[in-house]
């Protein structure tokens, strides 16, 4: 019989952000190799997944609204409901540490059963999110993270090399394995002309960014970019997501009349949006590893990222030519005018990039993710074994 896995991610019913789309990606994957039940919240009475063990959403005055602007909702932990879903669990993967997770990692101990988290939230983001820019407190944040998350855990799983050291950084006890997000096989099987076309002396400038639309991700940097741009009347932009910005955004892009389109899609026009845009826009400056720049590398297409020391994204993306100051609007207009003239520099960075994430695909970190599976399971039966002839 198939070991199961019990997944905690709040927002399992809610897929606008990388954790979820990430999280969603490993259980289809590994779905039949393993059972699965989801703990998190739903907006339906009866859950969209069957697997799903929904909960209700938290209330705590004065922070509701920051849960409905941010739109990630957060579980209300019940100690019995938790307790009964992993009475038959071998193994908790904790992908949200919030007060769910917590309670489930506190059940799973008293268990017996090993625990897995998977480092996703990090603390600039969370509390960028709220407004708030303080290294002081994002250093608070960590340390309650490693106390009443990470540090109760058997294992943590880090989605890049500068997560882990972030981790590390910051108080992690506990081993850490670095397992990739991954890029589907069918990001890099779209096609895409061999050299780009020189279309700044006539013809649509098409710039591609895709993300969850919230103020770390800074799209509103890219849209006042394009607005300086020498180009603007030759650009058609796509914003591809959705999120708690999403009308601001809109707004803004009415009132600099600029060619914009803003809005979630499905996987197949995404395909074909990757496959015709001239130039990937990434403007975030907070990423753990930044799954939509590698799935547009993977895609051929030339990326331009910010620099930002707090992103991974600058560590993957290492040629300055395809880097932008951080938060700087006529630097990145300046980078945009720049690639969008130089096709062959386009194409050049594309492949030289691409060679970069080959070595990223998401059935090779599916294979990393089963062996951390078999092994926590392996010595959770091997303790069970010593317990019993003790």
């Amino acid at each position: 019989m198939a070991s199961c896995i019990a997944i905690v991610v709040d927002p399992w019913d809610f897929p606008f952000n990388g954790t979820v789309v990430s999280t969603r990606r490993f259980v289809e994957a590994l779905d039949g190799q393993y059972q699965f039940k989801i703990l998190g919240t739903s907006d339906t009475e009866e859950p969209l997944d069957s697997r799903m063990i929904s909960f209700d959403k938290v209330s705590i005055p004065g922070f509701n609204s920051i849960l409905e602007t941010m739109k990630v909702p957060l579980a209300r932990p019940d100690r019995a409901r938790i307790r009964k879903a992993l009475e038959d669990a071998d193994l908790l993967h904790l992908h949200f540490p919030f007060f769910l997770g917590y309670a489930a990692i506190s059940e799973a101990r008293k268990l017996g059963i090993p625990v897995v988290s998977s480092f996703h939230v990090q603390p600039e983001n969370l509390l960028l999110n709220v407004g708030i820019r303080s290294r002081l407190l994002a250093k608070w944040v960590y340390w309650f993270f490693m106390v009443a998350f990470y540090n109760r855990s058997d294992l943590v799983i880090a989605p890049s090399e500068f997560a882990a050291q972030e981790l590390l950084a910051h108080g992690l006890t506990k081993p850490v394995e670095v397992i990739s997000n991954g890029v589907p096989g069918r990001f890099f099987e779209i096609q895409r002309d061999v050299i780009p076309e020189k279309k700044t002396e006539g013809g649509l400038l098409k710039i591609l960014s895709v993300g969850r639309l919230a103020k770390e991700k800074q799209q509103a940097l890219l849209l006042r970019a394009i607005a300086g741009s020498r180009f603007r009347e030759s650009i058609e932009l796509n914003i591809v997501g959705t999120g708690p910005r999403e009308n601001e955004l809109r707004r803004l892009a009415q009132t600099l009349n600029i060619n914009a389109r803003i809005e979630a899609v499905s996987d197949e026009v995404l395909s074909k949006l990757y496959s015709e845009a001239d130039l990937f826009v990434h403007t975030g400056e907070i990423e753990l590893e930044g799954m939509s720049v590698m799935e547009a590398i993977a895609s051929a297409n030339t990326v331009l990222v910010s620099d930002s020391k707090d992103s991974a994204i600058a560590r993957l993306v290492t040629d300055e030519r395809a880097r932008f100051i951080n938060d700087n609007v006529v630097n990145l207009s300046e980078k945009i005018d720049y690639l969008l003239e130089h096709p062959e520099e386009r194409q050049a960075l594309a492949t030289a990039n691409r060679e970069g994430v080959k070595n990223l695909s998401h059935s090779k970190s599916v294979v990393q993710l089963t062996s951390v599976y078999e092994a926590l399971l392996a010595d959770a039966k091997a303790s069970v074994g010593i317990t019993q002839i003790e």
